[in-house]
């Protein structure tokens, strides 16, 4: 079958596409999350005030119907390397930022999706850098672009990365029966303990209407600024664009929050969205002056089981990083990582310094790692 690509590069053109693209993003497995849905697109370029446009490479087949697309923006990009408490920069200037981890299309036409917007981007000189930073490996979209067409993949992970999942679970208590007793037992004990301690008319509550996601802004506000995240990325829950874009996904049913509330003040919030088979726990918190009663991990259980027995046989997903509870929770454990796709130019030399200081820092790690499971007791 023959395939024609072309590039939206405007607001009003993405807006024209949108239910063409929204059709092939909520197909099962054809997004990797909400963020590449022409929604989010549309609002990561709206909020933004940087200079971020569209970069949208759709595929389309011999009958103009659109086949899958790669959901990018054009950025000025500033790409460092944590290391040792030091940024070292590596590169400064225009890129291209995947949303989600490669292109979107169902399994059938993905391989030549990824063919098509690899070819369209290798023969435009002026990309020399695609950023993905959440990618599951091994990632088809990298290895196809980095194949034949003058660019190559660096690993900008220093350590190994997990992504964890929850398989698709006939309902709540299939996925509870598959655990050990103890383990079950406590995460349904863990429960009650925690709303003893709170005490008051504590109750998790669930918002998944549009005529609610007002309310649903103004509690995530309220109670984010208490959380530990605030310090170190701030949210406007309550900024027009993102009130905007949470009604149209909750129209859709493609947004379902959860909020601990308890005599009117929320406590924790399980935030997430839900596309193509897939919830993603996007973001978890709690106020830090309950943080002893561990509410946090308890909403997250609770969460879980509902969305379970509301959707069966779809998939939750954790999303990337380490962290207890989706050791805990999850029945999946997948490699996933932080990958540039760059051209081999005079631009981008700074990226051949990561593979020689990542190879240092993962073997310091481990003669770290050995010295301590040696340490006695």
């Amino acid at each position: 079958m023959s395939y024609v690509c072309s590039t939206v590069h405007t607001l009003e053109a993405l807006r024209g596409l949108r239910d063409e693209l929204a059709r092939v993003a909520e197909q099962p497995g054809a997004a990797s999350g909400i963020v590449q849905h022409p929604d989010w697109i549309e609002y990561e370029v709206v909020s933004r005030h940087d200079g971020t446009v569209p970069h949208v490479i759709v595929a389309r087949d011999a009958e103009g119907r659109v086949a899958g697309y790669a959901p990018l923006l054009a950025i000025d990009h500033t790409a460092r390397l944590d290391l040792a408490g030091r940024r070292l920069q590596l590169y400064r200037g225009a890129a291209l930022r995947m949303l989600g981890a490669g292109v979107v299309a169902n399994e059938g036409e993905r391989s030549a999706v990824e063919l098509l917007v690899s070819r369209q981007i290798a023969h435009d000189p002026h990309i020399r850098v695609v950023r993905i930073q959440e990618a599951d490996l091994p990632n088809g979209f990298a290895a196809s672009l980095s194949h034949g067409g003058g660019f190559r993949t660096v690993v900008a992970h220093l350590l190994d990365q997990v992504h964890w999942s929850i398989d698709p679970q006939p309902s709540s208590e299939a996925w509870l029966a598959a655990m050990d007793k103890k383990k079950r037992a406590d995460l349904v004990q863990r429960v009650g303990r925690a709303y003893r301690k709170l005490g008051g008319d504590a109750a998790l509550r669930v918002f998944d209407r549009a005529e609610d996601m007002a309310e649903y802004c103004r509690l995530m506000n309220e109670l984010y600024a208490r959380t530990w995240h605030h310090a170190d990325l701030p949210i406007d829950w309550e900024a027009p664009e993102r009130v905007a874009l949470f009604q149209r996904l909750a129209e859709a049913g493609q947004l379902i929050g959860h909020v601990v509330v308890r005599d009117g003040r929320p406590l924790a919030y399980v935030h997430g969205y839900r596309i193509s088979g897939t919830y993603l726990v996007d973001d978890l918190g709690y106020d830090e002056e309950v943080a002893k009663i561990g509410i946090g991990s308890v909403a997250v259980f609770q969460a879980v089981r509902g969305l379970l027995d509301r959707f069966p046989g779809e998939r939750i997903s954790f999303g990337y990083g380490d962290n207890q509870y989706k050791r805990l929770l999850s029945t999946r454990a997948e490699p996933c990582g932080s990958l540039y796709v760059v051209r081999a130019t005079r631009a981008t030399a700074g990226f051949r310094m990561v593979a020689p200081l990542r190879w240092l820092y993962r073997g310091l790690h481990r003669m770290r790692s050995d010295m301590q499971a040696r340490r006695p007791g």
